[in-house]
């Protein structure tokens, strides 16, 4: 058989090979771009908790404003965690570092666990209104330890237990305000990094959890130092 010939390689052809090329080359060039995009985009790790200088511009707060440490804790009502935190180691900051005007104690809303979680937080901010929260806080989380908190008629008989004003307690219970209040610190504790409850910052810095008393005697000693 005799030899096959090779055919000269016209102008054509040449540039048919060269077009084919670029386009291949284009292609795995987009592909790898994509795979990028696809990368970067993905749902990142959560963020470490943000350290920050401690001036909470919301929440409600117990103590001295000029008092040298700051004590915010984010927290759902709903929250047994968080009911033990106010049980066994808040009355210990309240009588070593609050109310001889070491520190200040600065409530922030984070509801999470449930939708009552934010009715509750609203109502508390009605309480507020009143000028009673720290009362309605401490009554809910009473609540909270014995398993009696479950329905909105529970925030309605700690409002009369407390001795609020129940037609102003309803009213501002059905508007907005209360609950613009609540979402304003849930904004600032996601932006912060705070991922659940109980989260502390003491002057900006993180305690995450209900830890025992001698960790937060440890971070607020700390602060005291600097």
């Amino acid at each position: 058989m005799p030899a096959r010939q090779r055919q000269p390689v016209t102008a054509a052809r040449r540039r048919m090979i060269r077009t084919t090329f670029i386009v291949g080359t284009a292609a795995v060039a987009a592909a790898i771009a994509i795979a990028v995009i696809h990368w970067s985009t993905a749902t990142p790790p959560a963020p470490p908790l943000v350290r920050q200088p401690a001036a909470p511009t919301s929440g409600k707060m117990m103590g001295s404003a000029t008092a040298r440490v700051t004590i915010e804790v984010f927290s759902d009502f709903l929250c047994s965690h968080c009911a033990d935190f106010t049980v066994q180691v808040e009355p210990a900051i309240i009588a070593d570092y609050v109310k001889p005007g070491t520190a200040r104690l600065v409530y922030r809303h984070f509801p999470v666990i449930a939708p009552l979680s934010v009715t509750a937080a609203a109502a508390s901010e009605c309480a507020a209104d009143q000028q009673q929260f720290w009362a309605y806080h401490d009554e809910l989380f009473a609540r909270v330890t014995r398993g009696a908190l479950r329905t909105a008629g529970d925030l309605d008989a700690t409002a009369r237990k407390v001795g609020l004003d129940q037609a102003k307690f309803t009213e501002c219970l059905r508007g907005s305000a209360a609950r613009d209040r609540v979402e304003t610190d849930r904004s600032d504790g996601e932006r912060r990094g705070v991922r659940g409850t109980p989260t502390s910052f003491i002057n900006g810095e993180p305690v995450a959890g209900a830890q025992p008393i001698e960790v937060f005697r440890g971070a607020i000693e700390t602060a005291l130092k600097r």
